[in-house]
């Protein structure tokens, strides 16, 4: 699926071949030396890799005590909106600077081009990409109507079904960008199709776990709300009537010890 990409940077580098001898450079305001293109890439990379994985993270945290508690203040539902857009600003970086490897690769490293992992964590940001286009579309308003009622409460199946598979496909695909980006072991040695399928068998795990799980909150939330209050008579107490009058034969004094009277 890549192959065709490659081959069009690859050609980009053969025309442009002589530019390979020197890594691409800023200048800078004496006596500050000249900065590379990549390590601004690198910069924005990290930037938003940290907006887009803190951001997802914060509002997966929300989530999970949403389905545990049973609900949140009202406020959170501009904050979820608020993050939900950092998440995007975080994507875009992610986007630019990655192109941007791709683009300073063919320039300087044709060889890079070659790496297995490279792709397959294009392939990554880019359903991460389409499913956050998803959350926003069709998950997102539903979901925030009220956060003060039970999570997914009044939602339909498909609805529900589509809310708990991008959580986990959005999750996992974050921390698969994550760690296909630090782990430079994975360079050369490791071949695209392994790497996709370990991803994919994440998300399926994934989906599955957090459907159980929304199973057993919904199940203990319904044992929660038919259980009695604790201060409730157990069943089969008498209790006397309102404004009923105890016996005087029934009434038992109760005297205060003679320090307390003293």
């Amino acid at each position: 699926m890549h192959r065709p990409a490659v081959a069009a940077l690859l050609g980009l580098s053969l025309v442009v071949g002589s530019a390979a001898a020197e890594p691409l450079t800023l200048p800078l305001p004496a006596p500050l030396p000249p900065v590379r293109v990549l390590t601004l890439l690198i910069a924005l990379h990290l930037v938003g890799l940290c907006l887009g994985l803190g951001g997802a993270t914060m509002l997966d945290f929300w989530i999970l005590r949403w389905m545990r508690w049973g609900s949140l203040p009202r406020e959170i539902a501009r904050i979820f909106l608020f993050i939900s857009k950092v998440v995007s600003v975080g994507i875009a970086l992610l986007w630019f600077s990655g192109l941007g490897f791709l683009m300073v690769y063919a320039l300087e490293s044709p060889e890079k081009l070659q790496n297995p992992k490279l792709w397959a964590k294009m392939t990554v940001v880019a359903v991460l990409t389409l499913n956050g286009l998803l959350i926003h579309a069709l998950v997102l308003p539903g979901v925030l109507r009220d956060v003060g009622r039970p999570m997914l409460d009044g939602i339909s199946g498909t609805r529900t079904g589509v809310f708990l598979v991008s959580g986990a496909v959005s999750g996992v695909s974050w921390y698969t960008a994550f760690a296909l980006g630090l782990m430079r072991e994975l360079n050369g040695t490791v071949a695209y199709g392994l790497l996709i399928g370990l991803w994919t068998a994440g998300m399926v795990a994934a989906s599955l776990g957090a459907y159980l799980f929304w199973l057993h909150l919904r199940e203990w939330s319904a044992r929660r709300r038919h259980r009695p209050p604790a201060d409730a008579p157990a069943a089969g107490a008498l209790t006397p009537p309102a404004g009923a009058r105890i016996p005087a034969g029934q009434i038992v004094p109760v005297y205060a010890p003679a320090a307390l009277r003293a």
